[in-house]
């Protein structure tokens, strides 16, 4: 006898690989998966009493949402830290600084204090230590830029983690100095981790803190990340996922730090299970945009700097060929055009091992490439990691250090064309993890503030692209698919429902779009207004019973009955 369902969602318009799913308009779940997909007519067999019943009112259901490119710790304490984003000039974001250290216990609070958000390309004043010790006193602060690629810190901060004057730049890092050699309270990429244990202190316990932003990623559609950090939130995150009922799919990815340790253990990429497994070795070919770190063929427009390489390419070409002949895949962050190309040399010199990798290759954030690059991908099956809203949060910037090069910039079109794996995330606390703001960059490449004014329009996905990236994508890149990603029978149970026909919605929309419910292992994990759900249960059971003695009063009428 075949079971009856746990969970039915019915009137949906049901999205899966691709595009939406013909002649279908009722899920049904058991056990933690899809049990069948199809009319309802045909399902109506599945539902019994005990069997939960959810109207999508035609709304649309797709896969559980991956991030593909989160930092969920740091995400996760960024909620509760400083927050300086949108402060328009360095006298405002001194003055959040203040306010947050009077209403915190003062300058005399043994924890130090972290912020982050600053952007100062358009302050007429640079971000110093001296400005930053007159709000500050002697309590240490530390205060990361929007793109998490350069600390400020005061003399405090400075004094604590070891930087005077005579501290050596660490190896893909740089301690800016003034004029008379004297660290300015600005560290750049690596210099930042001197820090590390300023900011372990300041942060204290992370599972509570994880399993409320967890919380909010269901209340995005998100049931499954892709973490780049370190070991101790691989443990934090480890928790989550165990028992039978986890609270997300983790695909956990190791520092640079880790690979020898990984490789002496015998680890490899892809080891684990559907709810938590290794991914790749995380390396750094350059900085970023917004800090222009960023490794360019040619300067920045209007100067004479190329950015930094924070691997060179030969120890990055011998580093990527140590982890793949030890099986474990790579994951590059490469934003300028000469990371790039430095990341795809290294795997064009071990192309012959890529194919034994248990995970494909990826190289993270591609923010610009040059165009003989771009078929390299497919060719070598290496995957494009990206995150559609950096298109549109940094067009400002790309346009004025890239010019004419931003017809190369955050090229997704141009990659899927030549047969790129595409896999879109958030880089969180970078960006918000809500997937619905991407999907909406992804499609019109505008900010939402400024309608009309579509950065490179030509790289523009359709609905369906966009969303194969937030679903079939990540979970080919974590070993899952199709288990996960999908809607097929047998597949997990992992899935939105909607609150409206997002094909339907004017593009410029979908950034407002947002789940009803999210369901995790077929468990229902966010409900938008959290109604009773033994009164739900109660209403399904009316319904089934209403619908029976219609049916039942239909046949007595035409003269057939049960026997």
């Amino acid at each position: 006898m075949t079971p009856r369902a746990d969970l039915v969602v019915g009137n949906a318009r049901l999205w899966s690989s691709g595009g939406p799913i013909g002649g279908a308009d009722t899920l049904a779940v058991s056990g933690g998966r899809v049990q069948a997909v199809g009319p309802r007519s045909r399902l109506e067999a599945l539902v019994g009493a005990d069997t939960l019943e959810l109207d999508a009112r035609g709304a649309t259901v797709t896969p559980g949402l991956a991030d593909a490119h989160v930092h969920l710790t740091h995400w996760a304490r960024a909620l509760h830290e400083l927050d300086l984003s949108g402060a328009s000039s360095r006298a405002e974001a001194l003055e959040r600084v203040r306010l947050r250290i009077q209403q915190s216990g003062g300058e005399a609070a043994a924890a130090p204090l972290v912020g982050r958000g600053w952007d100062a390309n358009a302050w007429a004043e640079a971000p110093d230590r001296a400005s930053l010790d007159l709000a500050t006193g002697k309590r240490p602060v530390l205060l990361h830029s929007r793109d998490f690629h350069t600390v400020w810190a005061n003399s405090a901060a400075l004094e604590r983690a070891g930087i005077g004057r005579n501290a050596a730049d660490p190896p893909g890092g740089r301690i800016e100095r003034d004029a008379a050699g004297e660290p300015t309270g600005i560290l750049r990429e690596h210099a930042s981790r001197l820090c590390a244990s300023l900011e372990a202190e300041a942060a204290g316990s992370d599972l509570e803190r994880l399993r409320g932003a967890v919380r909010r990623l269901h209340a995005f559609g998100v049931t499954s990340v892709h973490d780049f950090e370190g070991a101790e939130a691989q443990r934090a995150l480890r928790a989550l996922t165990r028992g039978s009922e986890p609270l997300l799919r983790v695909l956990m990815h190791l520092p640079h730090a880790g690979l020898e340790h990984a490789r002496s253990l015998g680890l490899e990429s892809g080891t684990g299970d559907d709810t938590f497994r290794l991914g790749a070795v995380k390396l750094f070919a350059d900085g970023t945009l917004g800090s222009r770190t960023a490794a360019l063929l040619e300067p920045y427009d209007g100067t004479a700097d190329r950015g930094m390489e924070l691997i060179s390419p030969e120890e990055l070409r011998a580093t990527v060929s140590l982890a793949v002949k030890a099986g474990l895949s790579v994951a590059v962050h490469a934003i300028g055009d000469r990371a790039v190309r430095s990341a795809l040399d290294a795997l064009e010199a071990v192309r012959g091992r890529i194919a034994s990798l248990a995970l494909p290759p990826r190289l993270e954030h591609v923010q610009l490439a040059a165009q003989d690059d771009l078929p390299r991908f497919a060719a070598l099956g290496v995957a494009a990691s990206m995150q559609p809203f950096h298109c549109v949060s940094d067009m400002e910037l790309a346009r004025r250090h890239w010019g004419t090069r931003t017809g190369r910039a955050y090229a997704w079109r141009s990659l899927l064309d030549r047969g790129a794996l595409l896999a879109f995330g958030s880089d969180a606390p970078v960006e918000s993890p809500n997937p619905a703001e991407g999907l909406a960059a992804a499609v019109t490449r505008e900010r939402p503030s400024r309608p009309g004014d579509a950065f490179v329009p030509e790289q523009r996905l359709s609905l369906d692209q966009a969303l194969a990236a937030y679903t079939e994508g990540p979970a080919r890149l974590a070993g899952w698919w199709p288990s996960v990603g999908s809607l097929a029978a047998g597949a997990a149970a992992d899935f939105v429902v909607w609150n409206a026909d997002l094909h339907r919605l004017p593009p410029a929309e979908l950034g407002q779009a947002h789940p009803l419910y999210t369901v995790l292992c077929g468990r229902v994990v966010h409900e938008r207004g959290a109604r009773d759900r033994s009164a739900e249960r109660a209403g399904s059971a009316e319904r089934r019973a209403g619908a029976l003695q219609g049916r039942a009063a239909a046949a007595l009428v035409s003269g057939r009955g049960s026997r």
